[in-house]
């Protein structure tokens, strides 16, 4: 048995890996001789190959990225958002002539490489590689959101509002994720949930090429540039899907309200189910700051005190209903919307949450399998329910 044959033996698509290496050899030669004297990397990109179709096209349309791989193999650390941000400016340089939105979606795939190797060799938990994947996303929309800033400004000026002592201040933004960019539970081909929401209204200097507009203008602007730049389809497709519709008035509300309308909607004008959303929220770009101060003034609506249990699991159910008739799965069994899927999981956390996150702050967490652990050590769930939707 050849090298290659020892290697592919085992894995759950021996084909697939074959395929790979047969287009990889003929396209780098040199390359292909260098790498089966390398047992570890060599063993690795077959590995990779042969689980995911995606990332062995990438692997073959960017040979470089193997030496890269085999510098980062054997580092099994988690990697937070600011060294993924450093990764991504060092990336920039070296490849300062791809479109924004190209570089954003190779630099992705290129990272997914080290992840998912992570994943496959058992070298990270669950919970530590969608946090990864998480930080990935939330490192490309930081980076996404300066270019936009940068632009907008550029034609603009900068923008400004007036705080309640009549001064002039700065205006900012955060980007804010749901669902499972929100609780950092991201996997590798989830799209992204997002809300834009500004500091207050304003208006712009006026010192870029097109004079000044309203913070409203400015800010739905730089939401629609921003979204452009990590969901636009190239050849080389997306970085990710974005997701707005679960913004404050759905499909027909703007792009970017204002922390002051946010607020207000969530407190007056929001169903259940919107309220159910923000369980799992955070800021993944721009201002924690405008997060905070916003989620601080809407939280005690998400988790009202006294809720009856029945009554929260009847409202989740509804909501879930609501979803799986949008999204009907064409397929017999569906691992995330089927009965017994990721979906129902996440819902019966969510419901317990709302039930009993009124009179304690501790159950207040968006990740789930946090959220059913400390549901568990309250006495929500039996160590049994606990284990079993864990697994």
């Amino acid at each position: 048995m050849n090298k290659l044959e020892l290697f592919v033996h085992d894995l759950p698509s021996p084909e697939s890996a074959r395929r790979f290496f047969d287009q990889f050899s003929e396209r780098n030669p040199t390359q292909v001789n260098r790498l089966q004297k390398k047992e570890g990397l060599f063993s690795d990109i077959l590995t990779l190959a042969s689980y995911s179709p995606l990332l062995a096209t990438t692997l073959i349309q960017n040979p470089e990225y193997v030496t890269w791989l085999g510098r980062k193999r054997s580092d099994s650390s988690l990697r937070d958002k600011d060294e993924l941000l450093e990764s991504l400016a060092r990336f920039a340089l070296t490849n300062s002539q791809l479109e924004p939105n190209v570089l954003f979606a190779r630099f992705r795939r290129r990272e997914l490489l080290r992840i998912f190797l992570r994943d496959i060799r058992r070298l990270g938990t669950i919970a530590e590689i969608t946090e990864e994947i998480s930080n990935l996303a939330d490192a490309i929309l930081e980076n996404a959101l300066r270019l936009a800033r940068q632009e907008m400004d550029n034609r603009y000026g900068a923008p400004f509002e007036v705080d309640e002592k009549g001064r002039q201040r700065p205006s900012d933004i955060s980007v804010v994720s749901l669902g499972k960019l929100g609780s950092k539970e991201l996997n590798y081909s989830s799209d992204i949930d997002l809300l834009f929401i500004y500091s207050a209204d304003g208006s712009t200097t006026g010192t870029g090429s097109r004079g000044s507009v309203t913070n409203r203008e400015y800010f739905v602007k730089l939401a629609e540039t921003v979204t452009q730049l990590v969901g636009k389809q190239s050849g080389e497709g997306a970085a990710y899907r974005v997701d707005m519709r679960l913004r404050p008035h759905g499909r027909v509300g703007a792009l970017a309200l204002s922390q002051k309308e946010t607020v207000k909607y969530y407190l007056q004008d929001a169903r259940s189910w919107e309220q159910q959303v923000l369980i799992r929220s955070r800021a993944s770009a721009g201002s924690a700051a405008i997060f905070k101060s916003l989620f601080a003034a809407v939280e005690k609506t998400v988790f009202k005190p006294g809720r009856d249990a029945a009554e929260a699991l009847r409202g989740v159910y509804r909501s879930k209903e609501k979803i799986d008739h949008e999204h009907r799965a064409d397929t017999l069994f569906d691992v995330k919307l089927g009965r017994g899927g990721i979906r129902e999981i996440e819902f019966i956390a969510q419901a317990l949450q709302l039930a009993h996150g009124g009179t304690d702050r501790w159950l207040r967490v968006p990740h789930t399998l946090i959220s059913i652990a400390r549901l568990a050590d309250r006495h929500h769930l039996t160590a049994d329910e606990l284990s079993r939707l864990s697994n």
